[in-house]
């Protein structure tokens, strides 16, 4: 029973990125393998955590609340690429390793919960599929331009990149749906006057 099409899976990314230098693609994500196949994972997992850095509709978390531990102090998921403080705590707090840190008062010391806008670093297999598209045309392009450098190889160009952004950022519109009448600062406060 065919199951129809499916995203990228993180190893056909680096077998796509393998592909712009004419490299025989790898059976496994094991980095010991060969070379040109753990430069290329290790450029798609940078690219990947360049992109998702800007915050995506699937990779945000508005209003996440963090509570402390017994020691007062808040443990974050590792995977926290940015942070905000939102509410009562904006731009108090910030992330430091993977702890919270009070700006105002100095201290890693919380007496109660914390909220805070969260943008997560997820696995390639966790991302939308126009997500590991562009991920993937992305990664292939730097890959190709940082270690090789040949024009006439260059099989990605900045047009393909700009197309896959395009795609990744029209997905993001539609889940967002903003609404210049709602969203807008500048009409909310006309509205008010």
């Amino acid at each position: 029973m065919a199951l129809g099409l499916a995203p990228l899976t993180e190893l056909e990314a680096v077998n796509e990125i393998l592909g712009v230098i004419a490299e025989s693609p790898v059976n496994s994500l094991d980095e010991e393998v060969v070379i040109d196949g753990s430069l290329a994972i290790k450029i798609l997992r940078t690219t990947s955590v360049e992109v998702q850095t800007r915050g995506w509709w699937f990779n945000r978390e508005e209003g996440r609340e963090f509570v402390p531990d017994v020691t007062k102090a808040i443990q974050l998921p590792p995977n926290i690429l940015t942070l905000v403080g939102s509410g009562e705590t904006q731009s108090k707090v910030v992330q430091r390793g993977v702890k919270l840190y009070d700006l105002t008062n100095k201290t890693y010391e919380f007496e109660g919960p914390v909220t805070v806008d969260v943008t997560f670093g997820l696995d390639f297999e966790e991302l939308p599929s126009a997500a590991r598209v562009y991920i993937t045309v992305r990664a292939a392009r730097k890959y190709q331009d940082r270690y090789f450098g040949d024009d006439r190889t260059h099989s990605y160009s900045k047009n393909d990149e700009q197309e896959a952004l395009v795609s990744l950022k029209d997905e993001d519109l539609r889940f967002e749906a903003p609404n210049m009448l709602t969203d807008s600062l500048f009409v909310s406060g006309l509205r008010k006057s």
